[in-house]
């Protein structure tokens, strides 16, 4: 302050502010202008210190193009909310909101790019799979099991079952090796020497082998007397799988599903209400939840649907886990959208908008847009819209993205 008397010494609070004003030391003009609001100059000083918070507005403006330009979005984001905040006029405040935008769109479209990963990383990834048994069979063949599980898990079913068949042919004790050659069959369409792998595989096991990969086989088995219109059949194999499986609930999840597609909800829902009352209540699984949502949503009972997607919601936040399964987000979407939930139908769109389905980011900007519109949070939805309108590759997507533009 003892620096600023002796720059101005007794000059008034107007001749002071405007010497700071046009020094361009808008703060400190600003809170001089301020002190003359009460005396002859308040008319003057009132329209200087709206000039000063645009000009303090646009300087933050400025900060953010330099913090951008440095790689540093998340920063150059807060000066820009910062701008909002102070300025008065509304062009200076729309300029950084369009700013925002922009960095918005910039950032879906790098959300909406998929990551590629290495052959080393997906055979990581695939091998994490395998059950112990599995992973110490495997180990004995050496390099090209793993070769042949990955052309089997790219769908390059009929290299995979040359390689498979190869390894065969030389293998001791094969027993995981009929379950993924039986995979590589069937994907070649080979219907009938799928099946037998399967077979093979099943009757390796002992009675007391618990596994994923014995349900795995049981599913796959139910899958071809399904599509042989053996109905009987499938069932069969799903009453065996909760047979050898006793107290585990995975096999009464894949009866419910089986019995959902193939149209009888209510029945669906019946069995998995028994995979809910057998899973672990200290490990629940969502995918049961997720079910008993689409079977009560098929038998049109849309209450239970509705409080069964918001139990397999309520398991991902309690995990602190808000990448929520589409297969859940969507339908529990459309069920609170069809009864007037609106907010919480955008709750979920947003939600699914910053996920990993980013294939179908433009979908979940589109529909958050849309429902953030129908509340009459005109701004947010626009937003939402923007972002969808900087990704989307469908062509009649774009035109549904372009037409709730133009509404506006």
């Amino acid at each position: 302050m003892s620096f600023l008397r002796n720059l101005f010494g007794g000059k008034s609070s107007r001749e002071k502010a405007d010497a700071l004003f046009n020094e361009g030391d808008y703060g400190a003009a600003k809170l001089e202008y301020e002190r003359a609001l009460k005396g002859d100059d308040a008319d003057h000083a009132a329209a200087r210190v709206k000039e000063c918070l645009d000009a303090i507005a646009e300087g933050r403006i400025e900060e953010a193009n330099r913090l951008i330009e440095l790689g540093d979005p998340d920063l150059a984001r807060d000066e820009l909310l910062g701008a909002i905040e102070v300025a008065d006029d509304p062009a200076v405040r729309k300029a950084a909101q369009d700013l925002i935008d922009k960095l918005e769109v910039v950032e879906a479209v790098e959300q909406a790019q998929t990551m590629e990963i290495t052959d080393e990383e997906r055979l990581a990834l695939i091998i994490g799979s395998w059950e112990e048994a599995q992973a110490d069979e495997y180990d004995e063949y050496g390099d090209p099991i793993f070769d042949a599980v990955l052309k089997l898990n790219d769908g390059e079913y009929a290299e995979a079952t040359t390689s498979l068949e190869a390894i065969l042919e030389s293998a001791e004790a094969p027993r995981y090796l009929y379950l993924d050659l039986g995979r590589a069959r069937l994907g070649n369409e080979d219907v009938d020497g799928g099946k037998e792998a399967l077979v093979e595989f099943l009757e390796c096991l002992d009675d007391d082998e618990v596994s994923d990969t014995r349900l795995l086989a049981r599913m796959e088995l139910a899958r071809l007397a399904n599509e042989a219109d053996d109905f009987a059949g499938a069932m069969e194999q799903f009453q065996t799988a909760i047979d050898e499986m006793e107290s585990d609930h995975r096999p009464y999840l894949a009866m419910g599903n089986f019995l959902r597609l193939s149209g009888t909800p209510a029945e669906a829902a019946e069995v998995l209400e028994v995979a809910a009352a057998v899973m672990s209540d200290m490990n629940p699984d969502w995918r049961v939840m997720q079910e008993l949502g689409h079977a009560y949503r098929d038998a049109e009972e849309p209450k239970r649907a509705i409080q069964w997607f918001e139990n397999a919601i309520d398991f991902f936040t309690g995990k602190r886990h808000l990448d929520f399964p589409p297969s859940v987000a969507v339908p529990l979407a459309e069920l609170h959208e069809e009864h007037g939930k609106l907010e919480r139908a955008a709750d979920m769109y947003r939600a699914l908008s910053q996920g990993s389905d980013r294939e179908r980011h433009a979908f979940y900007y589109r529909h958050a847009g849309r429902v953030l519109r129908a509340l009459g949070l005109e701004e947010e939805a626009l937003r939402m819209l923007k972002r969808a309108a900087a990704i989307v590759t469908d062509d009649e997507e774009r035109a549904e993205i372009t037409a709730l533009l133009e509404a506006d």
